[in-house]
């Protein structure tokens, strides 16, 4: 019996032409890249603004000083850039104009203005021949068995990981040239960051900024917030080229071994270079450095968040940087269930993306809250300890241990109002001002008679705390007496739970 022979659908006509084009497309992007690196060489984003912002193409020839031969070459390739959307251009009369748009505006260069980090070493850097021969060398990366971590094809080619210390032994000019473009990558949008997220640096005292280069975020955070602290952390070759501004604090040293002690640290596009075991260990630190939430500890990060919901360029945009990391790094772009799995595991109890950026996220993570369980020394002391809850046998009459909040749950309606002045009066005491975070959380009943059925609910409890206790059910006048007696200065009913309220009480 004759072997049989594989068969395909063959797709029609119109459908294996542009099949095609798609193909020639999708195999040639690579020269749109490196016609984009050519017109960083050239300066062609800078003559255009040096000619008011357009120019005709023999007006831009003259001013590249090429030679005459090469003007239409120059107009071919100046078509395949406005094509791929790097400028823009009209036509004026029979005459092709061309003129910059937002892309090639952050290609121009030797000019100074707020926000204006300029992006040509960052084109250099990802078209250099270092870059190229590593992602050539992807095929026979992925047929290679590797016992224990995975290096990078750039790592397996070049013999050197980007972005380390061996960088430049690989080469010295690559080096320098890599290190430009990360600070310049890292430094665009620190602007749009200070005006939609002004409210991040709110009451912050000091912050860290974890691979903060030359300081450009750091100032640009202590300018718009003069009274936070910014220490910048990075590694000694970075540092040691820094000269001191008096403003910002410098750090030479690795994040994997200590992070500077501040009220927040800042990663911004950082752990999208490492592994997911690396974050742990870099978040870990973090954490490390930190108070607790309740003294207004957290964890601030601006990094990718992919998301196909941006739409199709954008998440085009992200996945091609995500097959970035994996090409010259060992790191990846992730998704909100990557981060969530990253924050869980680094012991951040809690995070938030507080703003989208573009293809970035801003998230705050918090640390786990450091919580204290006061009760009765026979409760207490059947309790077997976990190492998670500190546990104190006491009596809340007499002392409340110290913290920044008193969680006091379902425990004032067995008391009588006497007795509840004086609880609320001993948890006074143990909290911080309203200003330093300081609060009481109560949450017990809340008699209303706009609550439906719940309201007979409501009074047959009270009937039981006459009944079994000296306390009783309370409405929210005689919350607010209460709270007034004790000597707190406001409170806020800030959720109704069926019968319950959840009240914040401040001294």
């Amino acid at each position: 019996m004759a072997p049989q022979v594989p068969t395909i659908e063959v797709p029609t006509d119109a459908e294996l032409l542009q099949a095609q084009a798609d193909l020639w497309r999708h195999s040639l992007y690579y020269l749109a890249s490196m016609g984009l690196r050519c017109a960083v060489q050239l300066g062609i984003p800078t003559a255009i603004h040096n000619l008011g912002g357009v120019t005709s193409l023999p007006d831009l020839l003259t001013a590249l000083s090429l030679p005459p031969s090469k003007q239409p070459f120059l107009g071919r390739l100046m078509r395949v850039l406005v094509t791929s959307g790097i400028f823009a251009a009209s036509n004026d009369s029979g005459v092709e104009i061309f003129r910059l748009n937002p892309l090639s505006q952050i290609l121009v260069d030797g000019v100074v203005a707020d926000d204006h980090h300029i992006q040509t070493s960052f084109v250099l850097a990802v078209t250099s021949p270092h870059y190229t021969e590593a992602a050539l060398g992807l095929a026979n990366w992925f047929k290679k068995e590797v016992v224990g971590p995975v290096p990078s094809p750039f790592e397996d080619v070049h013999g050197a990981a980007l972005l380390d210390e061996s960088t430049a032994l690989l080469d010295k000019d690559l080096d320098a040239l890599v290190n430009e473009a990360l600070a310049a990558h890292d430094n665009l949008g620190i602007g749009a960051i200070m005006r939609e997220c002004h409210g991040l640096f709110n009451g912050l005292e000091s912050l860290t900024d974890c691979c903060g280069g030359d300081g450009t975020t750091a100032r640009a955070i202590t300018k718009a917030h003069p009274h936070v602290k910014c220490t910048v952390l990075d590694l000694p070759k970075v540092i040691d080229k820094v000269q001191s501004d008096g403003v910002v604090n410098y750090v030479a040293g690795d994040l994997f071994h200590t992070v500077p002690k501040s009220q927040a640290v800042m990663l911004k596009l950082v752990l999208h270079h490492w592994s997911d075991e690396d974050c742990v260990k870099i978040l870990a630190q973090c954490r490390s450095a930190i108070p607790s939430r309740e003294a207004g500890g957290k964890l601030i990060i601006i990094d990718i968040v992919v998301e196909p919901s941006l739409g199709p360029i954008m998440f085009e945009a992200q996945l091609l940087m995500d097959l970035a990391m994996l090409v010259y790094t060992r790191g990846r772009q992730r998704n909100k269930n990557d981060w969530h799995e990253l924050f869980m595991k680094a012991g951040f109890t809690d995070y938030k993306i507080i703003k989208k950026l573009g293809a970035r996220g801003v998230f705050e993570a918090f640390p786990q809250i450091k919580c204290t369980v006061l009760d009765l020394p026979r409760v207490i002391d059947i309790v077997p300890a976990d190492g998670v809850v500190n546990y104190v046998a006491g009596d809340m009459f007499n002392l409340v241990p110290p913290a920044q909040a008193v969680l006091v749950k379902l425990v004032l309606h067995h008391w009588s109002d006497e007795d509840c002045v004086k609880i609320l009066a001993q948890c006074k005491k143990t909290v911080p001002s309203r200003e330093e975070g300081g609060k009481v959380i109560v949450i017990d009943i809340v008699v209303d008679p706009s609550s439906g059925s719940t309201h007979e609910a409501e009074l047959l409890m009270d009937v039981a705390m006459m009944v079994l206790t000296n306390g009783r059910q309370r409405d929210e006048s005689d919350w607010s007496e209460i709270f007034t007696k004790a000597g707190y200065s406001g409170y806020n009913i800030v959720q109704k739970l069926g019968a319950r309220g959840v009240f914040e009480v401040y001294p």
